[in-house]
Protein backbone atom coordinates (compact mmCIF):
# COMPACT_ATOMS: atom_id res chain seq x y z
CA UNK A 1 0.00 0.00 0.00
CA UNK A 2 1.27 3.75 -0.77
CA UNK A 3 1.29 6.41 1.50
CA UNK A 4 -1.37 9.03 1.29
CA UNK A 5 0.69 11.68 0.67
CA UNK A 6 0.58 15.03 2.49
CA UNK A 7 -1.05 18.41 2.14
CA UNK A 8 2.10 20.22 1.43
CA UNK A 9 2.82 17.59 -1.61
CA UNK A 10 -0.50 18.37 -3.21
CA UNK A 11 -1.00 21.93 -5.01
CA UNK A 12 -2.67 24.77 -3.36
CA UNK A 13 -6.17 24.01 -2.53
CA UNK A 14 -8.13 26.61 -3.30
CA UNK A 15 -12.02 26.75 -1.93
CA UNK A 16 -14.55 28.18 -3.73
CA UNK A 17 -15.41 31.78 -3.67
CA UNK A 18 -12.34 32.46 -1.66
CA UNK A 19 -10.87 36.03 -3.55
CA UNK A 20 -7.67 35.50 -5.75
CA UNK A 21 -4.84 37.72 -7.12
CA UNK A 22 -5.84 38.73 -10.95
CA UNK A 23 -2.51 38.64 -12.02
CA UNK A 24 -2.12 34.83 -10.99
CA UNK A 25 -1.37 33.37 -14.29
CA UNK A 26 -3.62 30.02 -12.92
CA UNK A 27 -6.37 32.09 -13.10
CA UNK A 28 -6.85 31.22 -16.54
CA UNK A 29 -7.38 27.45 -15.48
CA UNK A 30 -8.56 27.22 -12.49
CA UNK A 31 -12.13 27.34 -11.89
CA UNK A 32 -13.58 30.61 -11.26
CA UNK A 33 -17.20 30.31 -11.34
CA UNK A 34 -17.70 30.55 -8.37
CA UNK A 35 -15.68 33.34 -7.64
CA UNK A 36 -16.36 37.43 -6.55
CA UNK A 37 -17.44 40.17 -8.65
CA UNK A 38 -14.44 41.64 -9.97
CA UNK A 39 -15.46 43.30 -13.03
CA UNK A 40 -18.69 45.42 -11.02
CA UNK A 41 -21.04 43.39 -13.06
CA UNK A 42 -24.40 43.20 -11.49
CA UNK A 43 -23.92 39.65 -11.14
CA UNK A 44 -27.75 38.37 -12.43
CA UNK A 45 -28.67 35.08 -10.91
CA UNK A 46 -25.01 34.77 -9.22
CA UNK A 47 -25.23 33.22 -6.34
CA UNK A 48 -23.58 29.95 -4.49
CA UNK A 49 -25.81 27.72 -5.54
CA UNK A 50 -26.15 29.05 -9.39
CA UNK A 51 -25.93 26.38 -12.44
CA UNK A 52 -24.39 27.76 -14.90
CA UNK A 53 -27.49 27.51 -17.42
CA UNK A 54 -29.77 29.07 -14.85
CA UNK A 55 -28.72 33.10 -15.88
CA UNK A 56 -29.81 32.30 -19.52
CA UNK A 57 -32.86 30.88 -18.41
CA UNK A 58 -33.64 33.44 -16.21
CA UNK A 59 -33.04 35.97 -19.13
CA UNK A 60 -36.53 37.56 -20.08
CA UNK A 61 -35.18 37.69 -24.14
CA UNK A 62 -34.34 33.92 -23.69
CA UNK A 63 -37.67 33.23 -22.86
CA UNK A 64 -39.08 35.52 -25.42
CA UNK A 65 -37.29 33.27 -28.16
CA UNK A 66 -37.73 29.95 -26.69
CA UNK A 67 -41.96 30.97 -27.17
CA UNK A 68 -41.25 31.99 -30.67
CA UNK A 69 -39.13 29.51 -31.52
CA UNK A 70 -41.89 26.91 -30.48
CA UNK A 71 -44.42 28.90 -31.91
CA UNK A 72 -42.79 28.37 -35.07
CA UNK A 73 -42.10 24.62 -34.70
CA UNK A 74 -45.68 23.73 -33.90
CA UNK A 75 -46.80 26.07 -37.02
CA UNK A 76 -44.12 24.23 -39.00
CA UNK A 77 -45.51 21.04 -37.82
CA UNK A 78 -48.90 21.50 -38.92
CA UNK A 79 -47.62 23.26 -42.76
CA UNK A 80 -46.05 19.66 -43.09
CA UNK A 81 -48.81 17.82 -41.96
CA UNK A 82 -51.47 19.31 -43.92
CA UNK A 83 -48.94 19.05 -47.04
CA UNK A 84 -47.84 15.70 -45.86
CA UNK A 85 -51.89 14.83 -46.31
CA UNK A 86 -52.16 15.76 -49.90
CA UNK A 87 -49.44 13.89 -51.47
CA UNK A 88 -49.58 10.61 -48.63
CA UNK A 89 -53.15 10.08 -47.60
CA UNK A 90 -52.51 8.89 -43.85
CA UNK A 91 -56.01 7.99 -43.39
CA UNK A 92 -55.84 6.02 -46.04
CA UNK A 93 -52.51 4.48 -45.28
CA UNK A 94 -53.51 3.59 -41.37
CA UNK A 95 -56.14 0.83 -42.92
CA UNK A 96 -52.99 -1.24 -44.43
CA UNK A 97 -50.70 -0.92 -40.71
CA UNK A 98 -54.23 -1.96 -38.76
CA UNK A 99 -52.70 -5.47 -37.64
CA UNK A 100 -52.26 -7.35 -34.63
CA UNK A 101 -49.86 -10.17 -33.64
CA UNK A 102 -52.52 -12.56 -33.88
CA UNK A 103 -52.89 -11.09 -37.59
CA UNK A 104 -49.44 -11.36 -38.33
CA UNK A 105 -48.48 -14.98 -36.99
CA UNK A 106 -52.29 -16.40 -38.38
CA UNK A 107 -50.85 -14.70 -41.86
CA UNK A 108 -46.97 -15.89 -41.75
CA UNK A 109 -48.81 -19.03 -41.17
CA UNK A 110 -50.78 -18.93 -44.81
CA UNK A 111 -48.09 -17.59 -46.20
CA UNK A 112 -45.58 -20.95 -45.08
CA UNK A 113 -48.56 -22.66 -45.69
CA UNK A 114 -50.83 -21.73 -48.67
CA UNK A 115 -52.39 -25.07 -49.85
CA UNK A 116 -53.94 -25.48 -46.09
CA UNK A 117 -56.15 -22.71 -46.85
CA UNK A 118 -59.36 -23.02 -48.36
CA UNK A 119 -61.71 -19.53 -49.08
CA UNK A 120 -59.42 -16.47 -50.41
CA UNK A 121 -62.15 -13.73 -50.54
CA UNK A 122 -61.82 -10.11 -48.85
CA UNK A 123 -64.64 -9.64 -46.11
CA UNK A 124 -66.37 -6.35 -47.00
CA UNK A 125 -69.24 -4.17 -44.93
CA UNK A 126 -70.54 -1.80 -46.11
CA UNK A 127 -68.56 -1.70 -49.41
CA UNK A 128 -65.26 -0.94 -48.00
CA UNK A 129 -62.94 -4.11 -46.67
CA UNK A 130 -62.84 -5.19 -43.06
CA UNK A 131 -59.41 -3.87 -41.73
CA UNK A 132 -56.79 -6.91 -41.83
CA UNK A 133 -56.98 -7.31 -37.81
CA UNK A 134 -60.14 -8.74 -38.69
CA UNK A 135 -59.72 -10.18 -42.08
CA UNK A 136 -56.88 -12.72 -42.60
CA UNK A 137 -57.46 -12.43 -46.32
CA UNK A 138 -57.18 -8.41 -46.37
CA UNK A 139 -54.14 -6.87 -47.74
CA UNK A 140 -51.69 -4.95 -45.44
CA UNK A 141 -48.61 -3.11 -45.63
CA UNK A 142 -47.00 -4.43 -42.41
CA UNK A 143 -45.73 -7.77 -43.41
CA UNK A 144 -44.42 -6.94 -46.61
CA UNK A 145 -42.26 -3.59 -44.53
CA UNK A 146 -40.96 -5.31 -41.79
CA UNK A 147 -39.97 -8.22 -44.30
CA UNK A 148 -38.13 -5.56 -45.91
CA UNK A 149 -36.40 -4.17 -43.04
CA UNK A 150 -34.95 -7.47 -41.91
CA UNK A 151 -33.73 -8.18 -44.93
CA UNK A 152 -31.93 -4.88 -44.65
CA UNK A 153 -30.76 -5.70 -41.07
CA UNK A 154 -29.61 -9.02 -41.85
CA UNK A 155 -27.87 -7.87 -45.15
CA UNK A 156 -26.21 -5.21 -43.14
CA UNK A 157 -25.10 -7.61 -40.63
CA UNK A 158 -23.92 -10.14 -42.84
CA UNK A 159 -21.58 -7.91 -44.80
CA UNK A 160 -20.26 -6.36 -41.65
CA UNK A 161 -19.03 -9.60 -40.56
CA UNK A 162 -17.15 -10.27 -43.61
CA UNK A 163 -15.70 -6.82 -43.36
CA UNK A 164 -17.37 -5.92 -46.96
CA UNK A 165 -19.53 -3.46 -46.15
CA UNK A 166 -18.72 0.06 -46.09
CA UNK A 167 -20.99 2.91 -44.93
CA UNK A 168 -21.52 5.52 -47.95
Amino acid sequence: NEPIPSQSACPEVRMRGTPMDPGDPRLLFDDTSAGGDRHGHSGVGKGPDVYPGQALLSDPMSNLAMVYGSSLASHGREMMDKNLDRFIPISKLKYYFAVDTVYVGKKLGLLVFPFMHDNWEVSYQQDTPVAPRFDINAPDLYIPLMGFITYILVAGLALGTQNRGTVF
